[in-house]
């Protein structure tokens, strides 16, 4: 009986340590420090973002997850990215924006707006020290770039709003005993002549602060391709890409 019971005891010890994985809650928020490159404009007739002025920028991420125990039932991440761009410049190319001709050799002010929210429904494949999530993510864009040129009447605006699906994976792999962890995970999706992929590698260092309070920190590189000729009426072919750092909380 003894032995019988210090089998039971030992067996639901990974069950106790694995509790706190599957029903918490995690949030961070960060610094994202990008470069800017690509075109925009009308299909046939764009510019670079350089020659708008834009180039090295920063962008404010915030994401909340929340696991549970049910096997059934995903859990959520939700996240929301930041990009808006202010930029004066004098452009050297003649280029088309929502069917406005912007004129060579005139300085122009850009109001771009990039910021996007994810809903993410994933489940946990693996959750020890490597974990494996996959699911689906829903991104809403409300975006828009706007071109305003000295010459009165040349002012040109391409919209980029709607939900876009995209495929969603996660890895890390937990140092163990020491805090660290190694990790990535990534979107994609491709319809229609549009493409759309984000991806993230990261060091982090976890320790608990007080019991039930995990306070980490999150260093790595992040990168968003986005190539539209079909989501309304913007076609852009641009990344964004750099490194970020942010803290996150989990109790």
């Amino acid at each position: 009986m003894k032995k019988t019971l210090l089998a039971l005891s030992l067996a639901a010890v990974p069950s106790l340590a694995s509790a706190d994985t599957f029903l918490g809650v995690y949030a961070g928020i960060g610094q994202w420090y990008l470069t800017l490159e690509g075109d925009v404009g009308d299909s046939g007739s764009t510019t670079t973002l350089d020659d708008l002025g834009i180039d090295n920028e920063t962008s404010l991420e915030m994401w909340l997850n929340f696991e549970h125990p049910i096997p059934i039932i995903p859990n959520l991440r939700l996240m929301h990215s930041a990009i808006t761009v202010q930029e004066y410049s004098t452009t050297t190319q003649q280029f088309t924006l929502g069917g406005a001709v912007i004129d060579a050799q005139v300085e122009v002010y850009t109001d771009m707006d990039l910021s996007h929210t994810d809903a993410t429904l994933y489940y946990e494949l693996l959750d020890n020290w490597i974990s494996i999530d996959v699911g689906v993510t829903a991104r809403q864009i409300d975006g828009y770039v706007q071109v305003i040129s000295e010459i009165e009447g040349q002012e040109g605006r391409a919209e980029l709003n709607g939900v876009i699906p995209m495929f969603y994976v996660k890895a890390q792999f937990d140092l163990p005993l020491t805090g660290w962890s190694l990790g990535g995970y990534g979107n994609a999706v491709s319809y229609r002549g549009d493409t759309l992929t984000y991806f993230a590698v990261n060091v982090g260092y976890d320790f608990e602060l007080i019991p039930l309070l995990d306070i980490g920190v999150n260093l790595g590189y992040r990168n968003f391709s986005l190539e539209t000729d079909q989501i309304d009426d913007l076609f852009a072919d641009a990344t964004m890409s750099g490194f970020y750092a942010e803290l996150q909380v989990h109790f």
